[in-house]
């Protein structure tokens, strides 16, 4: 696949493009950078993507058997595999040995055997992307990770890829109350929307979706790039894997024509163009494949439940920090609030549970040159070095993930808005007497901050700049 133009339907650049375009792709195609991300359709439409791309898998496993006279033909018994990151439960000791969260061994390795039977590692291995800090204007110049992603330990932490909340909703699609969208499984109503990027996430799509992707990163954290990463078939078909364990709980698809109904573009392994629809993948039986288990690695309750996320804050100010700052991506971020309203009050009103009262934390203007190789963690009020995900302290996640490229292309946009509903975990931080008084702070901390790059001569040390520029505009407290 990836041997054959970029004009065929079956060749691993246009499979990619029909996810997103990076900016060196010239060709263009109807089915190019379709992808729906924060919207209802993000989940069959990634379905009947990987569905399709097995399929011309399989085709090319066939015709390389038939060539070489290889028997019995292998492409009959082959079928994408899924990468089951929350396999293995937390660990609180030092990662010491391999775990589900690092990259499985065949997409990390530089060469793989000449033969299946042969013991050498001599030749190319084509699901290797090489880990590196690559300045920003060569960005896509070619294929890479997030530098340290391919360590044989744990990249990814657990709290990133625990799919718990996701798979606790009982109802598909997010609906609009007051300023807010309610938490659900599989993203906001869209209508019959294709837009490259909403930002109403279901759960599963912020975790571990988003997650999973701003993790790896590299073009794996860019929606331009990200199918062009082999592991991206591995995430894409856990995260499917994921939708048919959560149908096994008795759990509905939507039932709105407008979502039954709605016509994709894909194509064959003859590349015919084909125009599925949501209806035609409601379940993977009629589709005739499976998986190994719908129960393992799909989730387990944290000690502390971090506050739900939504994509809409409320109106009344409380605080405010207009600091307009880069994010570093080896440390934490920390901001100090303003007073703009009767913080303590409010505070005091959320606290003691007063009905229709509650805290909204939003991080205003999220935005970046290209993906940092890490998502973020918030902290509301943490006392000096206690960054831990799972302790009280702990908001939730900012992703990147189409922060950079939001319509297929990188651009200075005016960035998107990340809330969270704080109202609980205030009342919790203030019972246990653990909420100070004073000013409020929040730390913005990488998730798996970037292993520093191997030591150059000083003429040719990269400067600072080419570090990734994540940033955001401001950070409000609010009340509705």
């Amino acid at each position: 696949m990836q041997q054959r133009p970029a004009t065929d339907p079956t060749s691993w650049v246009f499979q990619g493009c029909i996810h997103g375009v990076p900016p060196t792709v010239a060709e263009t195609n109807e089915a190019f950078n379709q992808c729906p991300h924060g919207g209802w359709f993000f989940l069959p439409w990634h379905r009947a993507y990987v569905y399709y791309f097995e399929r011309i898998v399989r085709a090319a496993i066939k015709e390389i058997a038939a060539e070489e006279g290889i028997t019995p033909d292998p492409s009959t018994t082959w079928a994408l595999p899924y990468w089951n990151y929350a396999l293995d439960a937390p660990d609180p000791n030092p990662v010491e040995d391999f775990t589900s969260r690092a990259l499985p061994e065949a997409f990390r390795t530089p060469k793989m055997p000449s033969s299946p039977e042969a013991g050498d590692l001599t030749v190319d291995n084509p699901l290797y992307v090489p880990d590196s800090q690559v300045p920003r204007p060569a960005f896509w110049d070619t294929p890479h990770r997030a530098l340290g992603k391919n360590s044989a330990f744990e990249v990814l932490p657990y709290t990133d890829v625990n799919p718990f909340r996701a798979m606790s909703q009982t109802f598909f699609s997010a609906t609009r109350s007051r300023q807010t969208v309610q938490p659900s499984f599989g993203s906001e109503i869209s209508y019959t929307s294709m837009d490259h990027f909403r930002r109403g996430f279901g759960e599963l799509e912020n975790v571990p979706h988003n997650q999973v992707h701003g993790g790896v990163g590299g073009w794996m954290g860019s929606v331009a790039g990200a199918a062009r990463d082999p592991i991206f078939w591995l995430h894409h078909s856990n995260i499917d894997r994921l939708w048919s364990s959560w149908l096994s709980k008795d759990n509905l698809n939507p039932d709105d024509p407008s979502w039954l109904d709605h016509r994709f573009i894909f194509f064959d392994e003859n590349g015919e163009v084909q125009r599925p629809a949501p209806k035609d993948f409601l379940g993977i039986e009629p589709l005739d494949y499976s998986y190994e288990t719908l129960t393992d690695g799909t989730g387990s309750q944290p000690a502390v439940m971090p506050p739900a996320p939504l994509t809409r804050a409320g109106e009344h100010v409380l605080a405010t920090a207009n600091p307009r700052q880069v994010l570093s991506v080896h440390g934490p971020t920390e901001v100090n609030l303003e007073p703009v309203g009767d913080v303590g009050r409010a505070m005091e009103a959320a606290a003691g549970g007063t009905p229709e009262t509650g805290l909204i934390l939003t991080v205003h203007g999220v935005r970046t040159d290209v993906p940092p190789g890490t998502p973020f963690h918030v902290f509301l009020n943490n006392p000096a070095g206690e960054l831990d995900p799972t302790g009280p302290f702990f908001v939730g996640w900012i992703s990147f993930f189409g922060a950079a490229d939001v319509d297929g292309s990188l651009h200075d946009h005016g960035g998107h808005d990340v809330s969270f509903d704080i109202t609980d975990q205030v009342r919790r931080l203030r019972e246990q007497e653990l909420l100070p008084e004073g000013p409020i702070t929040v730390s913005i901390v990488p998730s798996m901050p970037p292993p520093a790059p191997e030591p150059e001569p000083a003429e040719a040390a990269a400067p600072a700049a080419d570090d990734p520029q994540p940033s955001f505009e401001r950070v409000s407290l609010t009340t509705v």
